[in-house]
């Protein structure tokens, strides 16, 4: 679906990163690393030439303006037009509660999820409407959160960061449209993966007792309609549609990847 198209795809690490490049490239896709430490980067590298595509590393911090200037050069001289941008780097905020936070702390995740964000997008506009031009589709792709869905305590600076991106994403789906610019967003609930196990394995045992990381799991996944929790690899195919022609009608759209954890009210 994705044969001769470019993508971008910052925030790459271990996880939601590199499983979005992957699957990316498994449907043709040449990929673009963006990562703020080049930790991961070879190996997704080294993964996504073994399925036959093109990777190019990129060490960037996208809340840099000179790193974010780089990252749009090195996409014109290397590709010269850009299909596909999918932002994915975040920072994952403070678990405090208001009444005592130090709310100087709470600028940080708003610089990257935020500012961080656009500031990539801008940077990257150019490329995204040459692509626009030659095939009348190019595609923005905001990694969110369930969090703006689904509020729960001492989770706020993290949330109103990505509340704020998704109105931003509303107001350039509406804006960039008329080049031919996609512009959505996923909203991934927990992601299963190794960081969240750590996060299960410290709840149980401030819970104490005979508490498992898996009995935490299991409380979880009973709040969801399917059971369970999702992987960022089974993530990383919504994004896919949203980078595909099959959504070529479709922006300014939030949708919810959480295994039935919030679902919408009806409109």
């Amino acid at each position: 679906m994705l044969a001769g198209r470019t993508a971008v795809v910052t925030g790459i690490g271990p996880g939601m990163g590199r499983d979005i490049s992957l699957q990316l490239a498994d449907h043709g896709a040449d990929v673009v690393l963006v990562g703020r430490s080049d930790r991961h980067i070879p190996g997704v590298a080294a993964e996504i030439e073994a399925r036959g595509r093109r990777a190019v590393g990129v060490q960037a911090d996208v809340t840099s303006l000179e790193d974010c200037a780089h990252l749009a050069e090195v996409v014109a001289s290397e590709f010269g037009a850009l299909d596909i941008l999918v932002n994915s780097a975040f920072h994952a905020g403070r678990m405090e509660p208001f009444a005592t936070a130090d709310l100087a702390k709470w600028r940080r995740p708003i610089e990257v999820n935020l500012f961080g964000t656009l500031q990539c997008t801008q940077a990257l506009l150019p490329a995204l409407r040459a692509a626009a031009a030659v095939t009348g589709d190019a595609r923005v792709i905001m990694v969110n959160t369930m969090s703006v869905q689904s509020h729960e305590p001492n989770h706020g600076s993290y949330a109103a960061s990505k509340a704020a991106l998704s109105s931003a994403t509303k107001t350039l789906a509406l804006e960039l449209g008329a080049d031919g610019i996609r512009v959505n967003s996923v909203h991934p609930g927990y992601i299963w993966g190794d960081s969240v196990k750590i996060y299960f394995e410290i709840q149980a045992a401030e819970r104490g007792g005979d508490t498992t990381w898996e009995d935490i799991y299991a409380e979880r996944a009973a709040e969801t309609a399917l059971g369970y929790l999702a992987h960022s690899s089974e993530i990383a195919g919504a994004v896919v549609f949203f980078a595909s022609p099959l959504a070529k009608c479709v922006t300014g759209t939030s949708l919810p990847v959480n295994a039935g954890h919030w679902i919408a009210p009806s409109a």
